[in-house]
Parts: C-alpha cells; structure tokens; sequence
C-alpha cells in the first residue's frame, strides 16, 4: 500500500544532510560549544556544504578571536541558512555569538565512518581544520515532524535521526570544552550530539515562506 498522500503538496526549502553536536559541562548550564553541519543536495540557492561553528557561545567575537562563524563553499547558501533556519533557532540565534556571525569560505570536506558505529565530518578552511566527532551511536529512527515540533516552527521536517552518546568538537586538535547533554525532540528520549541524514524541510501548502 503506498503512503497516503503518495505527494506533499508544500514547497521544498531545503533537503540533505543536518547532523549537529551542542555540548555542556554541566546537564542543567549553558552550551559550552556548539556546531551545526550542513551538507545540501537541493536548495533555492543551489547545492553546497557549510558549518555553523560556535567556539564560546557567549562570546559576540568572531575569528580571528575566536572561532565563532559560518562556514560554507556557498556564500548565498550561508545566507539563505541564516536568515530562514540559523535565525529561528533559539539555541543558536539566541547565543551571543550570533550577533556578529561572520561567513568565510570553505576550502575542503572530509567525511569518515559509516554511521553506525562512528561518523565524522572534518572541515578545512584557511589555517583551522575543525572535526566533528560522534561515536557510541544509536539505532535510527525515521521522524516527520509537523512545524510545531520543530525548531523553526514554520515548516515539516523529514528526516533519519542517528543518536551519539558520546561526540567531540575539535579545532586544530583541541577539543573543546563539554559533553553531549540528555535531550527530548517529539517524545524521543536523546542526546544534543546526532546525526541528521535524509534531512528535507517542507513549508506546509498555503503557508509560503
């Protein structure tokens, strides 16, 4: 039996890959570190990788301070992210160190492991080299997501979550401070480090964007 509708009728914004890690040092304190990665096959602006990196959330500095910034190969990608995802956010555009996020370019990607066991994503831009690291991973589950259970709250959300028990953010072979903090998305008992694969966001028919 096909699933019914077989057709949403909303408008794509944007589909690919979303996997992210938040770390805190204390379950009831601030984010210590915080990174969001983007691999995109299909957006109004084109395909293109970026990621959102926040060295010290509370920080309003950007590079060369700190490495507070977006990341892309794609700088109408980076907008685009910002203004329609990044913005409503709370989490992320609540931070100080979005205030003065700055967008600077992309060199190389490297992705390693298989998302079963462990996953990383390694980014290279300029002189820093930043790897994400989740290990200790969970089964998948598939979600669907109505807006009011997502965190931009204006669109759907489809998408494969992969829980990571244990992951690390690192620039230049630093680890930064923190550990992944117990997290609840849509009744599912998780963490704040998971990977996000089949990522396709919808704005529901007649909503518009």
């Amino acid at each position: 039996m096909p699933i019914s509708p077989a057709i949403n009728p909303g408008q794509v914004d944007w589909s690919g890959e979303n996997p992210g890690i938040l770390l805190k040092e204390d379950p009831d304190g601030p984010f210590t570190a915080m990174a969001l990665f983007f691999r995109i096959s299909y957006s109004p602006v084109g395909p293109g990788q970026a990621l959102l990196l926040y060295e010290d959330p509370q920080s309003p500095a950007g590079l060369p301070h700190v490495h507070n910034a977006l990341y892309s190969d794609n700088p109408a990608l980076a907008d685009h992210l910002r203004e329609t995802f990044i913005a409503k956010l709370a989490a992320f555009a609540q931070a100080p160190a979005f205030a003065k996020l700055q967008t600077h370019g992309i060199d190389r990607v490297i992705t390693e492991g298989d998302s079963r066991s462990s996953y990383a994503e390694t980014i290279i831009a300029g002189d820093s080299q930043i790897k994400l690291l989740w290990e200790d991973l969970g089964a998948p589950v598939a979600l669907e997501l109505p807006p009011s259970l997502t965190g931009p709250k204006d669109r759907e959300m489809y998408t494969l979550l992969v829980e990571s028990r244990q992951a690390s953010i690192q620039i230049n072979g630093r680890s930064l401070p923190g550990r992944p903090a117990p997290r609840v998305q849509a009744g599912i008992e998780t963490t704040t480090a998971f990977l996000y694969f089949s990522e396709t966001w919808i704005y529901p028919q007649n909503t518009g964007t």
